[in-house]
């Protein structure tokens, strides 16, 4: 347990340590307990920056009994839906502290979140992309389902990038990283959250060209709540997914194509990168895709023979 460090407001001419966007539209079923994770955190140098995407629900009232309550949150309204994508990096936009974290506003966040991030971040050279810790999935009541028990995390600091490349896309599902602290600096470098599908797992390998991502090894501090509205489970085909991060956006072609295509355009436009570099971080990622889609078909299988198994056929 981290010592508690209590919170003193800076004096206006300084950044805070840590800003927290939090993007929403329609959050009023849980909106209020996430504000309130986040207030909790034992290190209160930070600032909170929520982003109202034009919600027709109570989510504004709540957000703003908040800001009046605490004033570290700085609340913004949109003038209308303008998709989860400019939403997200809005909130970047507006952000001024060394670290950076992205909230949803169904998820919390345990009071050591941040501190021990931030600790991730002194103990580790180079400094990292993303330091993010553990995690577990919770219903929409809050009660624990599981803890994220992935055999393959996101850690990677090796000082090769195409290191990073493999294990990165090894390692994209649920993606929590995404919701872990990241460098502000480093993540201004990418181009964020973008409109297409799956574009988090774009920014998610561009930070590993960028940089280490540290996976904390402690208890979970991030729940992830699963519930029926929540974007995954809400948005359930390819048009319904590219309208939730852009209402303009329009579907065409292969979402799956779509996404090999900008990790390549990633590997050859990202900064910093030699061109042998480039060219060995470009087979890293076709070979790290075709394992992973070996490893996906294996434990499919694998559960079918335990199926049959189980029926007791032959």
């Amino acid at each position: 347990m981290s010592a508690k460090v209590p919170f003193l407001k800076l004096p206006d001419s300084r950044d805070p340590i840590a800003s927290i966007g939090l993007p929403v539209y329609n959050g009023s079923n849980y909106i209020g307990q996430a504000i309130e994770s986040i207030l909790e955190q034992d290190f209160g140098d930070f600032e909170l920056i929520i982003s109202d995407n034009a919600s027709t629900d109570d989510t504004a009232a709540i957000c703003e009994k908040y800001a009046v309550m605490d004033r570290r949150i700085t609340y913004m309204r949109q003038p209308e839906n303008l998709g989860a994508a400019r939403n997200y990096n809005d909130v970047f936009r507006a952000a001024s502290g060394t670290y950076f974290k992205w909230a949803a506003h169904d998820d919390l966040l345990e009071p050591q979140f941040l501190s021990r991030c931030i600790e991730g971040f002194n103990r580790h050279e180079p400094l990292p992309a993303i330091v993010y810790p553990r995690s577990e999935f919770i219903d929409a009541d809050g009660k624990v389902l599981r803890a994220d028990r992935s055999r393959h995390s996101m850690h990677t600091v090796s000082p090769f990038p195409a290191v990073r490349v493999f294990r990165a896309i090894q390692a994209m599902s649920m993606v929590t990283a995404v919701f872990g602290l990241f460098h502000r600096e480093t993540l201004a470098r990418t181009r964020l959250i973008d409109s297409f599908i799956a574009s988090d797992y774009v920014l998610l390998l561009e930070c590993a060209l960028l940089g280490h991502i540290v996976h904390l090894e402690s208890e979970p501090l991030f729940q992830r709540r699963i519930h029926e509205n929540m974007s995954r489970q809400a948005n359930r085909t390819d048009e319904e997914v590219l309208k939730w991060f852009d209402p303009a956006a329009r579907a065409g072609g292969s979402s799956k194509r779509r996404l090999f295509q900008e990790y390549m355009k990633s590997i050859y436009h990202i900064e910093g990168l030699s061109v042998l570099q480039r060219q060995s971080c470009a087979t890293s990622l076709v070979g790290s895709i075709l394992t992973r889609r070996a490893r996906v078909a294996a434990g499919r299988w694998r559960r079918q023979v335990r199926a049959v198994g189980g029926n007791g056929e032959a």
